[in-house]
């Protein structure tokens, strides 16, 4: 079983999940390319945008018609399968359930700044999704948020601290005290419960009923991928910093 993952299971001991092998997070052909493997699952968390084509939605149905189930959760993996969910993906995670029921829409809810693979990926920026998972923490443990959330969203993506979040908000000295203590990563919450699925292999996958089209552009990518495979084209200065995961 193959999962593309990177900042959100920063820290997370990978040998606890024996049968699962880690990939950097996808980008556009990756899950082709994974499916040449002949995995028995494809499990995607974290994935790249900004300069690196972000993963295609057709290479993941192409996956599902080619019979591997496909997994996503945390961050990419769960606004795409929020997306292709009709579609037979599994999503997992509440990150995935806000994406679905429409609680949230932007790619900016997942989007944050890492460093690289050769240190961990850490997350050098906060996501959205830990400000409002920390908030409705705050607010069942009886701390007025005021403020906080709108004050978030406003941040871009690439600024967005908890830091930059508490000194802009409105929030009382304990409150942001709380927080500080009990801030709540639900990316990487969702991202484990997405490698302990895949582990225990709850993989049930819908029975797909429309036949998948080879389109011209289709077998493009396909034929851009296969060179891509043969001369193991590496990935570039673009896969340090500045991506969606």
């Amino acid at each position: 079983m193959i999962v593309f993952a990177g900042p959100s299971v920063a820290g997370v001991d990978r040998d606890a999940y024996p049968g699962l092998r880690f990939h950097p997070p996808a980008r556009q052909g990756d899950v082709w390319r994974a499916v040449q493997d002949a995995p028995t699952a494809i499990g995607i968390i974290d994935g790249f945008f900004e300069g690196v084509p972000a993963i295609w939605h057709k290479e993941i149905l192409w996956a599902l018609h080619e019979g591997v189930p496909v997994l996503g959760a945390s961050s990419m993996g769960a606004l795409r399968a929020a997306e292709m969910d009709a579609f037979g993906m599994i999503g997992v995670g509440r990150i995935f359930r806000w994406y679905r029921d429409g609680v949230i829409e932007d790619d900016d809810e997942v989007a944050l700044v890492h460093g690289p693979e050769e240190i961990g990926s850490p997350a050098l920026s906060l996501p959205m999704v830990n400000v409002r998972a920390t908030a409705e923490a705050a607010i069942a443990a009886g701390n007025p948020i005021g403020d906080l959330i709108s004050v978030a969203k406003a941040q871009f993506y690439k600024a967005r601290t908890w830091n930059s979040v508490l000194e802009g908000s409105d929030l009382t000295a304990e409150t942001a005290d709380w927080v500080r203590a009990n801030a709540i990563d639900q990316k990487q919450l969702d991202a484990i419960a997405l490698l302990e699925r895949m582990v225990v292999g709850d993989l049930v996958q819908p029975e797909i009923s429309e036949p998948f089209e080879h389109t011209n552009l289709w077998a493009r990518a396909v034929q851009d991928w296969r060179h891509m495979k043969k001369c193991d084209t590496p990935l570039g200065e673009e896969r340090l910093l500045n991506r969606r995961n």
